[in-house]
């Protein structure tokens, strides 16, 4: 089955809901304050990763982000080389690709995650469907959440598809 276009959370142009939450999160990025490991939970489909995509239209790209209409310019350079996961700053994980992923693969996401980000802005890594990660995965990413970077904010999206392991859930805000 196909969705439109509008529910792929990465594509979706306009931020149909959770405009206070939006407000909030903004609000403290610019004040400094957003917390280095969030994790946003509930059902899939409400909101979550499309908001967390929005925030990081606004924070990258932030000419081209209508906040009157929460709505992205889709001719953006940004948009583009985010939904072709090619923006230097953002590494977005779904849980779907990482069922099977070794040990291996995630030394090497901790090999790009303390580099330096592109234009010393902040980097955020986007771990969606966190709850699909297989357990040797998340007890690998458990090491790299405890202590991240000064530059590096971990968004971590939980469906709630399935239980999620206690140590990631306390490694959160």
């Amino acid at each position: 089955m196909t969705y439109p276009v509008f529910f792929e959370s990465k594509r979706s142009l306009k931020l149909f809901d959770l405009f206070d939450n939006f407000e909030f999160l903004k609000k403290l990025y610019l004040r400094k304050k957003l917390p280095k490991v969030l994790m946003l939970s509930g059902k899939k489909g409400s909101g979550k990763s499309t908001l967390v995509c929005h925030l990081l239209y606004y924070i990258f790209d932030n000419e081209n982000y209508n906040e009157e209409t929460n709505e992205l310019n889709s001719n953006s350079i940004f948009h583009k080389k985010f939904l072709n996961n090619i923006f230097t700053n953002i590494i977005y994980l779904s849980g779907l690709n990482f069922q099977s992923v070794k040990i291996e693969d995630i030394r090497n996401l901790k090999k790009d995650i303390f580099q330096t980000s592109f234009s010393n802005k902040p980097r955020f890594i986007v771990l969606d469907d966190v709850e699909l990660f297989n357990n040797n995965s998340l007890n690998a990413l458990l090491k790299i959440i405890e202590e991240p970077t000064q530059n590096n904010y971990f968004l971590l999206i939980n469906n709630k598809s399935k239980p999620l392991i206690e140590t990631v859930k306390s490694r959160c805000l």
